[in-house]
């Protein structure tokens, strides 16, 4: 008796009698519901799964909701597997952070590169000789750079700040923020060079106040320092524009407030010399407590 070819279900063969196809019949229906027995069952809702690589071989399961059939890869996402039953996903763009301070940063068209971080103290900049346009470069000289600060407590009568003027800035930026323990007397500038403080009379400036509500304006020629503030009240905020002190012909520029009162003022000042300058004084009534700190910019 022949069969099928795919299922090997048996059929009549041509010379078969007649009385022969009932049984032939039966047999080709047994052979069916054989092979589709898996098909058989199965609850509303439940989807057909294979069940094993065997012909005909399934089962009824019940799919999970949000099953994802396939997950492929995109800019920043990539792939292992893809088809699951569970998805193998990565974020390569997380994955490019290997160390502290790593930038993740765009070099084209849906493309990225890691940036590491750079030396303590440099900034950010565009850069477009890189492959991410960006680099980390010392600040320009010609930006505003904190070259020190010092906080003093109860110092007496002056404070040295030395080798705080030199040639990497043209411009200085002084803000002087405490106490003098005295409730008289004007706080001072004076300059030095290599050691020697500059006491001659060469400091010149003009300054206008207002004490009470009342202002006045004050010139001083041929001074021993400049006179930068009014004491009359012992809290004080000082800010001090010192130009080209490495250059000579120094400028200076100052605007202050006593805080235990209503003084305040500005004040413009210059030193006719050519000398160098590298350092300053800072003169006061009495004790001195409170925070100097200098800012360096200007090439």
């Amino acid at each position: 008796m022949p069969n099928t070819t795919n299922f090997n279900w048996p059929t009549p063969a041509d010379t078969d009698l007649v009385k022969d196809g009932a049984a032939a019949i039966r047999n080709l229906g047994n052979g069916v519901d054989t092979s589709l027995v898996d098909l058989k069952g199965g609850t509303t809702g439940q989807i057909l799964s294979k069940a094993s690589n065997a012909d005909m071989d399934f089962t009824f399961i019940t799919p999970n909701v949000g099953d994802i059939t396939e997950v492929q890869a995109g800019t920043g996402i990539s792939v292992a597997s893809g088809t699951g039953p569970i998805p193998v996903v990565t974020n390569s763009m997380a994955t490019e952070i290997t160390a502290k301070g790593d930038l993740i940063v765009g070099t084209g068209s849906g493309t990225f590169d890691n940036l590491p971080a750079g030396t303590n103290g440099h900034t950010l900049v565009a850069d477009s000789s890189t492959a991410t346009g960006l680099a980390y470069a010392a600040p320009s000289s010609g930006a505003l750079t904190l070259i020190s600060t010092t906080t003093s407590s109860a110092v007496s009568t002056s404070v040295t700040y030395s080798n705080c003027f030199t040639a990497t800035y043209r411009n200085y930026l002084v803000n002087i923020e405490g106490t003098q323990s005295t409730s008289s007397g004007f706080m001072q500038i004076q300059m030095r060079a290599s050691g020697t403080t500059q006491t001659t009379a060469y400091y010149g400036s003009r300054y206008q106040v207002n004490t009470g509500g009342t202002g006045y304006s004050v010139g001083q020629g041929n001074a021993s320092s400049w006179e930068i503030c009014d004491g009359s009240n012992n809290k004080f905020s000082i800010q001090a524009t010192i130009m080209t002190p490495q250059v000579g012909k120094v400028q200076m520029y100052t605007r202050y407030f006593t805080r235990n009162g209503d003084t305040g003022g500005i004040q413009q000042g210059f030193i006719d010399t050519t000398t160098s300058y590298d350092s300053m004084v800072f003169l006061f009534s009495g004790t001195f407590t409170g925070t100097v700190s200098i800012y360096g910019y200007g090439i």
